[in-house]
């Protein structure tokens, strides 16, 4: 199965990284390490890899003010 949605601009990637805050992005990369254990998913779990180290990579941390 193939992605054919394809994020190109850097406004998308930083929308996706300002979805979530830190802390909950440190869940989802623990919960992703936990899930290598599983031998028949290595290959999905390297393209969602890569294509969240590309988030990180070409995007900044921003702080949004929320309380509002």
């Amino acid at each position: 199965m193939t992605n054919s949605n394809q994020i190109t601009s850097v406004k998308e990637l930083q929308t996706i990284r300002n979805f979530f805050t830190d802390s909950q992005w440190d869940v989802i990369d623990a919960a992703l390490s936990e899930y290598q254990d599983h031998d028949d998913s290595q290959e999905v779990l390297d393209t969602i890899g890569a294509k969240l180290q590309t988030v990180f990579d070409k995007t900044i941390e921003q702080r949004l003010d929320l309380s509002n």
